[in-house]
């Protein structure tokens, strides 16, 4: 049977376990490099300090990875899938299902100096003349004939200063919400010389929601405020692992 919808390696045929395919958390890792210009201007992303605004205009990032599927309707159960190579965020998991993920802050604002901008959007859909001229950007997905490329729509990140990380986002399968951090090397002004490396490692899981779902309608502050929330009385081990980001469908509520 083809699906439609994203499927996770063990589950080529959904339904066989009669899961639903939204009770797969999709967990990213890989490396994500920041461009030499928003290295230059903008230098190191502050622990704890609030990072607004942003000027580039340019892609100013690339991450680039393998994505897992993880069998967790109750994401306070999700812990990180095998990671064959902690330093090799790229390759780390075990997994033919490869992303390259291209992008770059929104233009409008203006940048803190000396902080790398917090907001990222990533390269819209095909039909947008910036992301064609990039092959094999997106993510991998097996549907049954063979690995295809899709991209997302809209797909926007939030990087905070203690290394959380918050998007939000859909595509043609469904809306989404992900939750996850940033590990590994962080650039400092004038550290050129002795660490030319720009990368650091990006780790991510991802939600799709019904339709119906009140978590379609969040913000990004809205994200932000409930997982942090549910950090705060839980400690979790990773940030996904709240029950904020479980697949139960929430009914819409009045705020």
């Amino acid at each position: 049977i083809r699906t439609s919808r994203p499927a996770t390696r063990r589950h080529e045929v959904l339904g066989v376990d009669e899961m639903s395919w939204r009770d797969t958390l999709f967990v990213w890792r890989g490396d994500m490099e920041f461009g030499e210009n928003a290295i230059r201007k903008y230098g190191e992303l502050l622990r704890g300090d609030p990072i607004n605004g942003s000027a580039f205009e340019d892609a100013t990032y690339e991450w680039k990875g393998r994505w897992v599927g993880v069998d967790a309707a109750d994401a306070t159960k999700a812990d990180m899938p095998p990671v064959r190579d902690w330093r090799d965020g790229a390759n780390g998991f075990e997994s033919d299902n490869l992303f390259n993920v291209i992008g770059g802050p929104p233009t409008g604002g203006v940048p803190r100096q000396h902080n790398i901008p917090s907001s990222f959007r990533v390269l819209p859909d095909h039909d947008q003349p910036e992301a064609r001229k990039y092959d094999h950007v997106g993510w991998q997905l097996d549907n049954g004939d063979g690995h295809e490329w899709y991209r997302d729509t809209v797909h926007d990140m939030r990087c905070c200063g203690d290394d959380v990380v918050f998007a939000r986002g859909h595509n043609q399968f469904a809306p989404f919400i992900a939750v996850g951090f940033l590990s590994g090397y962080r650039f400092r002004v004038g550290d050129e010389a002795r660490n030319p490396s720009r990368r650091r490692t990006l780790t991510v899981a991802r939600r799709y929601l019904d339709d119906g779902d009140e978590r379609c309608g969040w913000s990004m502050d809205d994200l932000e405020r409930e997982v942090r929330a549910a950090m705060a009385s839980s400690s979790p081990t990773h940030p996904w692992m709240v029950e904020c980001m479980g697949s139960a469908k929430r009914k819409k509520r009045k705020r």
